[in-house]
């Protein structure tokens, strides 16, 4: 701040000195005013929420086939698995499972892990039984003699333990012939 303001602020208080004076000299009092009181705002009224008008259950010609068809499912799903089901009738597994869970029945379970095939035909696997000891016998290796008959690895052993045929694997067979050798 420059001189000059100071003076002009000193003039200016001497002013407002010499103005209070001649107020209280002749009878003014000074009055305290009350301060500012906070007021709250007034509570907000929410009107009620309006009830929900229940829905009318219909009774129509849809639900009774509805109700007809899961009875249906119902009783075909204490001797099938949903899949079989599913099969059957041409619905969806998903479909299957939501209305079995809605109208609380269960399906019949189903297999768990390597599905068994429960076709055996014992004079086909007795002729693949032959077979299979005559391509041994000629020197093949399990391998050669699947792919020679045409048939898996899993069929293959199925007919060597139903028929207790030594067919030896791989590994095997080698720590036969080095034993044989030395």
């Amino acid at each position: 701040m420059t001189d000059n303001q100071i003076l002009i602020g000193a003039q200016h208080q001497a002013q407002l000195e010499a103005a209070k004076a001649a107020f209280f000299a002749s009878g003014g009092q000074a009055v305290e005013l009350a301060g500012f009181t906070y007021k709250p705002l007034p509570f907000r009224r929410h009107p009620e929420p309006a009830q929900k008008i229940p829905k009318g259950v219909q009774y129509g010609a849809r639900q009774q086939r509805s109700k007809e068809r899961a009875a249906l499912i119902a009783e075909m799903a204490k001797k099938m698995t949903c899949r079989e089901v599913s099969q059957k009738l041409g619905i969806p597994q998903n479909t299957l499972w939501t209305m079995s869970q809605r109208e609380d029945f269960t399906f019949a379970p189903g297999c768990q892990g390597k599905r068994k095939t429960p076709y055996t035909d014992a004079a086909a696997d007795a002729k693949l039984a032959e077979r299979i000891t005559a391509l041994r016998d000629v020197g093949l290796t399990r391998h050669q003699v699947e792919k020679k008959i045409g048939i898996g690895n899993g069929t293959l052993v199925r007919i060597l333990k139903a028929f207790d045929i030594d067919f030896p694997k791989r590994g095997e067979r080698r720590e036969a012939s080095s034993r044989e050798s030395s």
